[in-house]
Formats: C-alpha cells, sequence, structure tokens
C-alpha cells in the first residue's frame, strides 16, 4: 500500500472507529450518544466498527432522517462537506416526480396535503365508482360516501395508478461509502446518505437527511470449532446457525458532523425523527361513524315457561305447520320425519336420503300449508294436509351447478339457488329461480337464471370480515331482492340485478372503529324479513372489551333507519332468531348453557323473558312461530318445546 494510501486509510477507519468526542453536541431531549456496543465483540463485529451510536430513548438506532427547515440547494453541498472524513462516496444524484416518493414520506405528502388526496381520488377513483353505478352496482347515492372513504384512508403507493398524476419534481442526492476489513476481506460495512428535496411535501422549503449504517461480518458462532464445542446440545431439527450477520445503526462519527454542521445554519430549524412518520401530523379526531344504541331485555319483565312437545334425540331442523305438526329432520339415520301431537311420542319416517345432506334448506309458505326442502339434488315439497311428500330433481342449464350452489327461499318458501361467482373478470351474485312447478311426483324441476348482480364486486374495499353479501329471507313476496353486505342492506332489481337502493347500517362486527362500520356478523342467523311488518332484522356482535353483545338490527324497509338493536348481552353467539307473521313480535335465543331467550314488542319496544328450564331442554338450535303466531316452538338437542304467547302485553 502506497504511503498516501495508508493515510487516507488510517483517517476513513479513525472516523469510523473514533469514540466522536471531538464531535460532541448537545441533542434534544431523549437522544443521546451511546458508548460502542461491548456485547456485539462476541458476535464477532469488528473493532473498528465497535464505535459510539446515536440512540433515542436509550434504544440504539438502525436508522435516522434529519428534517432541515432550508432550501436542497443550501442544504447539500453542507451534507457533502461534513462527510469528507468519511472517505470518497459513490454519488448519484436526479430529479423524480412526486409519485415515486418512498412511502413513509408519500404518507406525510398526503397527511398534510388533504387537497391534493382529493385531486388523485377525484381523478382516478371517480370515474371508476360512476362506471359501477351505471353498471348497476352502485347506486348514485353512494358515491360520496365511498370517496370520502378512499379520501380517509388512502395510503401512497409509489409509482401506482393512483399516484402517477403526481408529476411535479424534487431533487435528491445518494451517497454511500463501502469498505472491507480483515485480511481477507471478510467483514464489511456501507455508509449510506440520502438528501431529499421536500418543499412540495412539507409546503415550505424543506430538505430530508437520511443516515445509516449497515455491516455485514462472519457469525462466530458458525464456525467449525463453535459448532464442535455444540456437538454435545445438537438439535437435528434446528436450522442451524447463519454463517453472516447483519446489523444497522447511526455511528456518531458519521452523524456528529452532519448535525452539527446543519445545526449551525441560520434558520435551519433542525429536527430529528426515527421515520418519516415523525412529522406526519396526527388525523383530526373526528366521530365518522353512529354507534348503534342497544336495546337491553327488561330485567323486571314478565317470564314465560316452555311446555315439552317431544322427546326425541338430535333433530337437525324443524319445520312448524299450519295444523300444530312439525317437519323434523333425524340426525342418525338420517331421514326426513313427520310429527302431529295426535301420533304420540314416536315421529313416522317419510323420506330417507340416499345421500349425505349437510344442510335441508326448509321453509313453508304464509298459511304452513306447503313445505319446501332441498335435499339429494331434488326438491321436496310437502303437503301438509294431505299429508304427502313429492320429489323433483333439480335441473339447470349447467349440471355441475347442482353441487355448487347454495340455497334460500323466496316469500312462498320455495327454494331459489344462489352461488358467489366470476363472470367476465368481475366478482357476482348469481341467483336462480325455479319454473312452474311440476304437477307430478318425480318430475324435474327446471332452474333458470333469475340475475346476476355486480354488487358481489364493490365489496373488496371492506376486510374487517367476510364480503360474500347474503340474500335477505322473507316471509312474503317482495317485488325486488334485498340482500346483506358489508355496507348495510342493498334492494337489487329481481330481473337485472342492478341495485336500486342502499341503506348503511351501524356497526355490526368487532370493536368500535371510530372511522370504520362496515362488515358483517359471524355467529348470527342470516338476515331476514317481515313484509307484514316492514321491516328487515340483521345480525350483529358486537364487543365491548372481552365481552360479546349478540343481536339484531331491525331496519324501517321504508326509510331505512334502526328501529332497535336488540341484544342479548354478554353471550358468544345469537344461535336463532324468528318473527312473528304479523310482525309485530321477534323473538331472540342462544344456545349456551345459559341460554338467554327473549321476545320483542316492535311497537312498544317492551320485552318477555321465556324459559325453558323447566321443559328439560338442551342447547336450544332453532326458534320458529306457528303460522298463527300465537305459539313459538323451540328445537333442543333433545326434543321440542313452545311457548304460548300473549296477544299483548
Amino acid at each position: 500500500m502506497k504511503c498516501a494510501g495508508v493515510w487516507k486509510y488510517a483517517l476513513w477507519v479513525a472516523a469510523f472507529g473514533s469514540s466522536g468526542l471531538s464531535h460532541a453536541v448537545s441533542l434534544p431531549q431523549d437522544w443521546a450518544i451511546l458508548p460502542g456496543p461491548d456485547e456485539t465483540v462476541e458476535q464477532g463485529l469488528p473493532a473498528a466498527l465497535q464505535s459510539p451510536e446515536l440512540a433515542k430513548s436509550g434504544q440504539r438506532l438502525a436508522e435516522v432522517e434529519m428534517l432541515v427547515a432550508l432550501p436542497y440547494a443550501q442544504v447539500l453541498p453542507v451534507v457533502v462537506s461534513a462527510l469528507a472524513a468519511v472517505g470518497p462516496l459513490e454519488e448519484q444524484t436526479g430529479v423524480s416526480p412526486l409519485s415515486e416518493l418512498d412511502e413513509g414520506w408519500g404518507d406525510v405528502l398526503f397527511a398534510r396535503r388533504p387537497d391534493l388526496v382529493h385531486q388523485l381520488v377525484s381523478k382516478t377513483d371517480l370515474p371508476r365508482l360512476q362506471q359501477d353505478v351505471r353498471d348497476g352496482a352502485l347506486a348514485e347515492a353512494e358515491i360520496p360516501g365511498r370517496l370520502a372513504s378512499i379520501e380517509r384512508t388512502l395510503r401512497f403507493q409509489p409509482g401506482s395508478a393512483r399516484t402517477a398524476a403526481l408529476t411535479e419534481p424534487y431533487r435528491y442526492w445518494y451517497g454511500n461509502a463501502e469498505r472491507t476489513y480483515g485480511a481477507t476481506g471478510g467483514s464489511s460495512s456501507r455508509v449510506i446518505v440520502r438528501v431529499m428535496q421536500l418543499d412540495a411535501v412539507m409546503g415550505h422549503p424543506a430538505t430530508a437527511v437520511y443516515l445509516t449504517r449497515k455491516d455485514e461480518f462472519a457469525n462466530p458462532k458458525a464456525s467449525f470449532t463453535h459448532q464442535v464445542r455444540e456437538l454435545a446440545n445438537l438439535n437435528i431439527f434446528s436450522p442451524g446457525q447463519p454463517k453472516r450477520l447483519h446489523r444497522s445503526s447511526v455511528p456518531e462519527a458519521v452523524f456528529s458532523p452532519v448535525y452539527t454542521a446543519l445545526n449551525t445554519l441560520p434558520g435551519a430549524n433542525l429536527q430529528l425523527g426515527l421515520d418519516a412518520g415523525q412529522w406526519q401530523p396526527p388525523a383530526a379526531p373526528r366521530r365518522l361513524v353512529t354507534e348503534p344504541k342497544l336495546t337491553l331485555p327488561d330485567p323486571q319483565a314478565r317470564t314465560l315457561q316452555a311446555q315439552a312437545l317431544l322427546i326425541t334425540k338430535n333433530p337437525d331442523a324443524m319445520l312448524v305447520l299450519a295444523d300444530g305438526s312439525a317437519l323434523l329432520v333425524r340426525s342418525y339415520p338420517r331421514a326426513l320425519l313427520h310429527w302431529a301431537p295426535d301420533d304420540g311420542q314416536e315421529p313416522r319416517v317419510i323420506w330417507t336420503p340416499t345421500d349425505t345432506v349437510i344442510q335441508w334448506h326448509m321453509a313453508r309458505d304464509e298459511r304452513g300449508q306447503s313445505a319446501y326442502m332441498v335435499a339429494d339434488g331434488q326438491v321436496l315439497h310437502f303437503d301438509a294436509a294431505a299429508r304427502r311428500l313429492a320429489r323433483h330433481p333439480i335441473v339447470f342449464d349447467k349440471p355441475e351447478l347442482l353441487k355448487n350452489v347454495d340455497y334460500f327461499p323466496d316469500g312462498k318458501g320455495v327454494p331459489l339457488a344462489y352461488r358467489h361467482d366470476v363472470r367476465n373478470r368481475r366478482d357476482t351474485l348469481s341467483i336462480w329461480q325455479p319454473g312452474a312447478q311440476p304437477a307430478a311426483d318425480g318430475a324435474p324441476w327446471q332452474y333458470v337464471l333469475r340475475l346476476a348482480s355486480l354488487r358481489q364486486d364493490v365489496m373488496r374495499h371492506s376486510m374487517r370480515t367476510n364480503t360474500q353479501i347474503k340474500p335477505v329471507r322473507w316471509d312474503g313476496v317482495q317485488a325486488n331482492q334485498w340482500i346483506e353486505d358489508s355496507d348495510g342492506l342493498a334492494e337489487l332489481d329481481s330481473r337485472t340485478g342492478r341495485v336500486l337502493r342502499a341503506v348503511r347500517l351501524p356497526r355490526r362486527f368487532g370493536e368500535v372503529d371510530p372511522s370504520d362500520d362496515t362488515g358483517m356478523a359471524q355467529w348470527t342467523p342470516p338476515p331476514f324479513g317481515s313484509v307484514k311488518g316492514g321491516w328487515i332484522a340483521v345480525g350483529f356482535v358486537l364487543m365491548d372489551g372481552k365481552r360479546r353483545n349478540p343481536g339484531l338490527h331491525v331496519v324501517d324497509v321504508a326509510s331505512g333507519k334502526v328501529r332497535y338493536s336488540l341484544t342479548l348481552p354478554d353471550q358468544d353467539s345469537l344461535k336463532t332468531a324468528a318473527g312473528s307473521p304479523n310482525g309485530r313480535l321477534l323473538a331472540l335465543g342462544t344456545g349456551a348453557n345459559n341460554k338467554a331467550i327473549v321476545v320483542w314488542n316492535l311497537e312498544n319496544g317492551r320485552s318477555l323473558t321465556l324459559q325453558a328450564d323447566a321443559s328439560g331442554c338442551k342447547d336450544l338450535a332453532q326458534l320458529q312461530w306457528s303460522p298463527s303466531g300465537e305459539r313459538l316452538w323451540g328445537r333442543c338437542s333433545n326434543g321440542l318445546l313452545a311457548w304460548d304467547i300473549p296477544a299483548t302485553w
């Protein structure tokens, strides 16, 4: 090595390894220079790199950002001059559009420039939402709320289509110096410095200076000698020690000269930060959602005891008919049963499936004279008056649909088929309806596509819960199809699937979030509606700390407002719920051991408490009103029970 080179290298090592006492500076509160890290000696860090380092609140830092309230052209030469002791730097200068800012400073830009965010969203997102309206996926009245939500939650993504409009330029400079250590150069370090113009971000002349040093060195514990010593503790399932270790820090010898030089500039107003987030202004405190007002059961309410009707083992489903009889599903061996009080305690088998049936999708017409089920690829129709069962194989235009659809009843109890699929690369809710009911037993029942709604495609903005929309189950005929989605409820044209109207709902799931009330609940019944009552019931499970409060939002169809948010507090889930045929009463029940069963009068808000213990009920699973509305039935794991409900209270 030449003499000049030796001195140059010696100066460089001195700069990197010095204690930095000559550069001692006064730092802001909680910031300090800590001595070299002794614990890294046995980890293989070269002695030349064991220098004092910048720390905050006692924690050594991997990197630091400095913000100077001065123009870039004034700051850059000061930084380069202060780094002279580091040695020669590989430098890069350039000009880039704001669209290529890193994420950290990009988020600061968005937080400080809401006008800019509004312009971007109006340019990139508004046209898409307007197209969604033309496609029938959104109601036009939803656009302002969607835009506000996007602006509120928008994160900066460098180089994305949304940020491409940010063409205002900013200047930058990068410098780095890499060195190796040891006879074989087995260890290395790289000092990285970035100077960046931030006038557009901060709204005034401003420059950011970033510093870090990244070290790479051999891991002593990966050496052959160390591994031989550790043979006694060999673990064959361990991935072993990495051969190389990596470490980042802010050496005092690099930081202090830069900080001192910048801090002495008039008007610098020098600030330190762990990252760009240090300069992100706090969000303005504002509540963007309305929390539901919960209606709890009246603790002084009248209590009604149930009477046992039938003792039977593990019925999986129940359907109450107008004559006081009921259809049941036996769990094992699988069978459809019919039971009437005059039959005694033994239900009779009326049909046995040839295939495994997971769900029977049992429903009845408004009068309780006809019952429909889906099982074994067929629609089963039970005539209550004749006590006769007819079977109709389901036929789709595409046979593979038979095993890839779910079902829900129309207002007459007849099953409609639906599925979430993809059409023309867009998420879609498709619904099939049956043609005219076949007269003969065994005749096929043809299903045809009723609608394909793109409403599903615009639900991806909510990630709080499952976003697959749910059809509302009605107890009578409705002109259009209603669904529950992540935002609330939507009315779809029954022929085209286009959104006619959207209703925002209060929070239905999880803990309070002052900026987001989207998402559908789990552990609640599917949404259902009362034609005569003019309401739709939508499940919720609201968290209050570790306490769950399940219940139902009762939404007025005409106004879109919530009439009640009925809850059974401190329960794990809402197992079952049922509205009376006239729409006046609504029953809620949990299936836990400490089961709670309550009936609310929706006309006056009063409640009745129902007890099932005396009847011997175990694990309440289902509630259903008789077609007359005079009796509420319950299905337990060990039989059936009922309560006679007074007309008024």
